[in-house]
Order: structure tokens, then C-alpha cells, then sequence
């Protein structure tokens, strides 16, 4: 069973992807005004009884008003958490809202009932629905890998990241058969190590289990030698923390802030000198 930090950490690592994406002018910098324009726009392209259902539910709508007029007229600063969330790393407390969110960053599986209660394989939605109105739901990991030569960059990114997070889930499936006695891990230097919750004296420094980051995840120096890219593609992360650019050797999430790392760029390369 997916747990709801799980569901909190893929929202939002989905959402450092969607930035990027067709509403990127409202979740680049997503203010209350900007996250409830986007709720209309998604709303009155969503045909999805399950998307809808989650707007009725955050929203409480009234039977004989336009819902689209009741999103216009709802309190603003009630998105404020919304922003705050996928900002500024804040906690959110409502279901509601965090489905919501989902809908809005697009994140599969959604709600988060569905999320906690199936075999979490990554849906990614080529098409919401063919000619004949039928829904596609593309589980084709290995199928989406094997023509990523034809991507753009940032499709290739999104290929990329998507294939994490359901490595990601995966290690939350099979922690127990690798490790029966531990269910956490801390970070120790520069890499994870795995650990028994209850033989942690300092409890905030223990992670929940992930196998992907446990095995994957170590934090790598600046030499003259580094390679950032291979077959145009980024094969390292950063993550700026105080003050200074930390690399890493994989996807995950920065083990202090748990915001999510970001793939390495050639203009970060040279605003912060990495290539000497």
C-alpha cells in the first residue's frame, strides 16, 4: 500500500515537471490568482467523472449555478496552501486539496485513494480519450523508453523522470522483502543507509524506505573529470542548499529539504563554475 507521503512527494515532483509544461504561466510562479484561473481552465476541458467529482468535493458546489461562475466567485486566498505546497515545501492537510492539486499537475494515479490502494504503475496519458470517447491509460514504461532518441530535450526529461517515480513507488512495494527489520533510512554524509525507525534516537532525521534513492542516490563533488551529460542527456542533479549548488548522481529528492532535484544544465554549469 502507497503511503500519503508517497502521494505528496509524486505530486510534486510531477508538478516540477508540468512547470515546464502547457500551463507553465501559471505554475511557474503560482499565486492564489494564477492557481484558481487554472482550476477553470482545467475544469471546463475535463471530461473525467473522477476529476470532476474531485472539484465537487473541493469546491462544494450548489446544483443550479455555474460552476464555472462558483470557481470565479470561490475565496482566493483559500489556494494560498496550494502555493505554499508546491513552493515553499509546506505540508498540506486536506485530501481535497491535494487531489486537486493532482488534477491540476495532471498526476497519475489519482485520487489519492486510487493512489493508495493499487499497484502504483506510473499512468502516463498519451490521450485522454480516442474518437470513440474511450480513455487510454498508457502503463508502457519499457514502450516510452525505447524511442526517446525521438524527444525533444525536455521530453526526454520528462521521460526520465516519469520512469523514476515509478522506481520511486516500486521501492515502497518491496522494501520488505530486502530489508524485513528496517522501514527507514538516513542520510549519512553523502549517501542513505537503511535503519530500524525505532533505534533512531533523533526520529527527524529518518526518511520513510526507498529503495531507488537507498541504492541510487549519493551526493558527488565537483572534479576536473565530472561528465554532466551523456548522449545529450543530463546524468547528474543539483539542488541549491544553502547558498551553494549540491550535486548528485540520480533522481530523487534532496535529502535535507526533500524538494525535488533538478537535472543539470549547461548555464548552471558555468553561473556556478562546476566545469573546473
Amino acid at each position: 500500500m502507497n503511503t500519503l507521503e508517497a502521494y505528496k512527494q509524486s505530486v510534486k515532483a510531477k508538478y516540477e515537471l508540468e512547470k515546464q509544461g502547457v500551463f507553465s504561466d501559471y505554475l511557474i510562479n503560482p499565486t492564489p490568482a494564477k492557481i484558481k484561473k487554472l482550476c477553470s481552465l482545467v475544469f471546463e476541458k475535463n471530461q473525467n467523472q473522477t476529476d470532476l467529482g474531485i472539484f465537487d468535493r473541493f469546491f462544494d458546489f450548489k446544483e443550479k449555478e455555474s460552476k464555472i461562475k462558483q470557481i470565479a466567485a470561490f475565496d482566493t486566498d483559500k489556494f494560498r496552501p496550494f502555493k505554499n505546497f508546491l513552493v515553499q515545501n509546506t505540508d498540506i492537510s486536506q485530501i481535497e486539496s491535494l487531489n486537486l492539486i493532482a488534477v491540476l499537475v495532471d498526476f497519475h494515479p489519482r485520487p489519492y485513494l486510487k493512489f493508495r490502494t493499487e499497484d502504483y504503475r506510473m499512468d502516463v496519458s498519451i490521450d485522454n480519450a480516442d474518437k470513440g470517447g474511450k480513455e487510454r491509460d498508457a502503463r508502457i514504461i519499457p514502450q516510452m523508453i525505447a524511442p526517446i532518441k525521438r524527444f525533444s530535450w525536455k521530453q526526454k526529461i520528462g521521460v526520465m523522470s516519469l520512469v523514476f517515480l515509478f522506481l520511486l513507488s516500486l521501492g515502497y512495494c518491496v522494501k520488505h522483502i530486502f530489508f524485513p527489520n528496517k522501514d527507514g533510512m538516513i542520510w549519512v554524509k553523502d549517501h542513505y543507509e537503511a535503519v530500524e525507525y525505532e533505534a533512531v534516537k533523533n526520529k527527524e532525521k529518518v526518511k520513510p524506505m526507498n529503495l531507488v534513492e537507498l541504492d541510487h542516490l549519493k551526493k558527488i563533488t565537483v572534479k576536473d573529470t565530472i561528465t554532466f551529460f551523456k548522449d545529450g542527456l543530463p546524468i547528474v542533479w543539483y539542488a541549491k542548499y544553502n547558498g551553494e549548488i549540491e550535486l548528485f548522481s540520480s533522481f530523487g529528492f534532496h535529502p535535507e529539504t526533500r524538494k525535488p532535484l533538478r537535472p543539470i544544465t549547461h548555464y548552471i554549469i558555468e553561473k556556478y563554475h562546476l566545469n573546473k
